[in-house]
């Protein structure tokens, strides 16, 4: 049985996660992934480069939360409101950065524990169906 909230499953044929939600680091906010974690799974940690941070993990759903410097997405809002938002441009640009940060997500690394602390998946934190 999927107990998964509306529209959020819990498939985790491919990896002990399953991601309902991400945000790159838009304008130097903050990158953060929300999902459901496999039942063999008790931890989960976000890593860019040295800096690892572990997700709060709440009845088999996780919610994780890491500062990146995603470089391309500084300044996302300027790229945004250079153009009208109803406009042709508006809309290409607003394109590039959904691309943009789908692309720098997918340098953000998901490292996932068992009760033993094996390590259970390592690798992208988002893939192309997320």
């Amino acid at each position: 049985m999927n107990l998964a909230p509306a529209g959020h499953d819990r498939d985790f044929t491919r990896r002990p996660y399953s991601v309902w939600r991400w945000r790159p680091a838009f304008n130097g906010d903050t990158v953060w992934l929300l999902g459901a974690l496999a039942p063999e799974a008790v931890r989960l940690e976000l890593i860019t480069g040295h800096t690892a941070a572990e997700a709060d993990i709440v009845d088999g759903t996780f919610a994780a939360e890491i500062a990146v410097d995603m470089v391309s997405l500084r300044d996302a809002r300027g790229r945004l409101e250079a153009h009208e938002a109803a406009s042709e441009e508006g809309r290409a640009e607003f394109e590039r950065i959904l691309a943009d940060g789908r692309r720098e997500m997918a340098q953000v690394k998901v490292r996932v524990y068992d009760s033993a602390g094996t390590v259970l998946y390592d690798g992208a934190a988002i893939n192309a169906t997320d």
